[in-house]
């Protein structure tokens, strides 16, 4: 009797096949990838500026930041010869330099033009893009250890090379150092969509009087069976904050006057002969609330955890209280850019992926039209050179029924990226 063809994998058989579909890659997969990384590109430096250095404007209130190791190698051991570029500087005047990638930082001046970089000339500040010529240090600038490379109560890098996995961090919205996930004493696998910021355990210490806000907080808890994040409160100060929480979130209260403020649920109520429509409120009750006159803070001091991250809701900013005895401890503390809601790097990724409106592809093709008619034609030469030697490199897949991985793609750019001095000839043109 023939044997069957429709033979039953053997047990190695099946682990190898699994293994492969676990490192085999879709288009598909590479699509989803590729527009994964425009928006995390889009995020990080939509909102910055490409082509101007922007020493000029003064401290950015908020921008996309590179340290220099190659510029400044003493800084890996001294924090004080570090120094920070701005986007525009990274591209232009360290192009192939070591970098770090800081994200964003707030308040910061460019270091490119100043005495910070002895020996490099910004090639984007007029002022000093001739001669020897050297901008005076900003002094205002703040650095910290990520200017050295190194992130974290661990003082690890990012991303760290001998970490098995890869690893989530959190930014400090005061600090603005980052954090592994397991140093910030938090045993969560996930954090939740309307996570908004985070401060860490050091500057909760560090301003005591955050700590009373902080039973607005999330209290992030891992389920017994691992499965998913679970949300507590503290049930025991939940009855006691109620009405602390209502003031700070602008919903209930009172003035001098002994008038109540209402929430947004009133505003079709008429008040002092004026009415809301489509559910705003009339000025004079807006200004009620944008301009409270007693202090908001709460008076119930909530269970703290020392040893613990602050983790935080988009609003928790609003509900700072603004009041003349609150406001100089953000003074004093050098911290008032907490009360500003656009401060936050989440508002600025915004602004970035706003800014962004365009793919890659769309960029490219743009860009291709505003270069001259000889440029373009090596421009597409060379996209077609790499298409059919890709057409090729796939087509050996084919014949020898191999499933392409992402360890496959990745090697065959890498061996177009290390071709040099290819030989392309001279494109022919018809006259």
């Amino acid at each position: 009797m023939a044997e069957s063809e429709n033979k039953t994998p053997t047990a190695t058989e099946t682990e190898a096949i699994d293994a492969l579909e676990e490192t085999s890659v879709t288009m598909v997969d590479i699509l989803a990838h590729e527009n994964q990384l425009e928006e995390e590109y889009a995020a990080v430096l939509g909102a910055s500026d490409d082509k101007c250095c922007t020493y000029a404007k003064g401290p950015i209130k908020r921008q996309a930041l590179y340290s220099c190791l190659t510029c400044c190698p003493d800084s890996v051991k001294d924090l004080e010869k570090c120094a920070g570029i701005c986007l525009a500087c990274s591209l232009h005047c360290h192009e192939n330099h070591e970098l770090v990638e800081l994200y964003t930082k707030r308040n910061f001046r460019c270091d490119c033009p100043t005495e910070r970089f002895p020996g490099v000339k910004c090639a984007l500040n007029p002022e000093t893009a001739v001669g020897d010529k050297k901008m005076p240090k900003n002094e205002l600038n703040l650095y910290n250890q990520n200017f050295q490379g190194v992130y974290c109560t661990c003082k690890r890098p990012y991303p760290d090379p001998e970490s098995p996995i890869e690893e989530v961090m959190l930014q400090c919205a005061i600090c603005e150092d980052w954090y592994h996930l397991h140093h910030l004493g938090l045993k969560v696998k996930k954090l939740r969509d309307d996570y908004h910021e985070m401060v860490c355990p050091g500057c909760m210490q560090k301003f005591e009087f955050l700590q009373d806000y902080t039973g607005m907080a999330l209290k992030r808890l891992e389920d017994l069976d691992g499965s998913d994040v679970s949300v507590e409160t503290d049930d025991k100060l939940k009855s006691d904050l109620d009405k602390s929480i209502s003031e700070i979130m602008n919903m209930s209260g009172e003035d001098e006057s002994g008038d109540v403020v209402a929430d947004a649920s009133t505003s079709s109520k008429v008040e002092n002969g004026e009415k809301a429509t489509n559910g705003i409120e009339p000025p004079s009750k807006r200004q009620k609330l944008e301009e409270p006159t007693g202090c908001r803070r709460p008076k119930i001091k909530p269970d703290w955890d020392k040893d613990v991250a602050t983790l935080w809701l988009s609003d928790w900013r609003t509900a700072l209280c603004k009041c003349k005895e609150c406001l100089p401890l953000y003074e004093a503390n050098k911290i008032t850019f907490l009360l500003d809601c656009e401060d936050s790097a989440n508002h600025y990724e915004e602004r970035g992926r706003n800014n962004a409106k365009e793919s890659s592809y769309e960029q490219g093709i743009r860009a291709l039209s505003t270069i001259g008619r000889t440029q373009q034609i090596d421009a597409i030469t060379e996209y077609n050179r790499m298409k059919d030697k890709l057409k090729d490199y796939l087509h050996t897949f084919v014949v020898s029924k191999k499933v392409v991985t992402e360890e496959d793609i990745n090697r065959f750019f890498q061996e177009i990226k290390n071709e040099k001095n290819a030989n392309l000839g001279q494109p022919f043109f018809c006259r």
